[in-house]
């Protein structure tokens, strides 16, 4: 406990620090990835110390400097990416080798699929593709790159189990539920989005009869979206559902979706506001 108090101080004056916001300028894409391969190279090159042994903290800044500079150049790269993978025709020869870099460096960032630096990256790049997944401009495949790599962490998986037996649990991985569900919409696997849907609107509600006053903090990185509460994700199971019926041609269904959305509190998050936009166009175009 003490080793991770330590890191997270020295961790958070690397992030930041001048010279951490001064990287955040806008880069091309290849001086990204050059960026990004570079730091990745120095902080395999550097040792994790041993709490204790000798010259520790100053050791531990070092490490902890190289790691962060990693960490910010694939969170740089990322987004990047998918920016440069959506402009890519289907048929291109680029999109593979494209498509591989992407899980690379998403598994790179991630690090062990139980660590906190996981659920981190899962949630980081949920942010990231959710405005992807919300324009509806993807094709099924390029859904299906992102079901794979929003697909919630096993930490997720055990909060539902407790959920399915009532159990209050930690608000771990909304987000990343969220967005999985929203990517298997997109990909056309109506029956699973629906399930996954409906595993997060029962295990919100079960957190938000145990606490409804309960909230989450992304951190600074995530902009507007940094502060969220139980309610926000009420809401949007009620859009992702309303969205699904409106694709399937249900709009009574989806109206009264929205309604229900709208009696929990009638202010959308940014993320549904995205949906309930498409739902509307949706209705006008089958009428037209």
């Amino acid at each position: 406990m003490i080793y991770r108090s330590i890191l997270a101080c020295v961790l958070c004056v690397v992030a930041f620090s001048p010279t951490a916001r001064a990287e955040e300028q806008a880069e091309t894409l290849e001086q990204l990835r050059q960026r990004y391969q570079e730091a990745r190279d120095t902080a395999a090159k550097i040792e994790n110390p041993d709490l204790g042994s000798e010259g520790f903290h100053e050791k531990l800044k070092v490490w902890a400097e190289a790691y962060q500079k990693s960490q910010t150049s694939a969170r740089a790269l990322i987004p990047a990416l998918l920016n440069h993978w959506m402009t890519l025709p289907n048929d291109s020869a680029e999109v593979p080798a494209v498509c591989k870099e992407i899980k690379t460096v998403c598994k790179d960032m991630a690090g062990h699929p139980r660590s906190e630096q996981y659920s981190n990256a899962k949630s980081f790049f949920a942010r990231t593709a959710w405005p992807l997944l919300a324009d509806n401009k993807l094709t099924q495949e390029q859904a299906g790159l992102l079901v794979k790599l929003t697909e919630p962490q096993l930490l997720v998986r055990m909060n539902d189990r407790k959920a399915r037996l009532g159990q209050p649990t930690e608000p771990l991985g909304w987000d990343v539920q969220a967005a999985y569900a929203l990517a298997l919409i997109r990909s056309g696997n109506d029956k699973q989005a629906r399930d996954e849907i409906t595993i997060l609107h029962d295990k919100v509600s079960i957190n938000y009869k145990a606490n409804p006053k309960g909230s989450l903090d992304y951190g600074p990185e995530a902009g507007e979206a940094r502060y969220r509460n139980y309610i926000d994700y009420l809401q949007l199971c009620e859009i992702l559902h309303g969205l699904q019926a409106a694709i399937s041609k249900d709009h009574a269904g989806a109206t009264q979706r929205i309604k229900q959305a709208r009696k929990l509190r009638d202010v959308l998050s940014p993320e549904a506001s995205l949906l309930i936009a498409e739902v509307g166009r949706r209705a006008e175009a089958d009428e037209d």
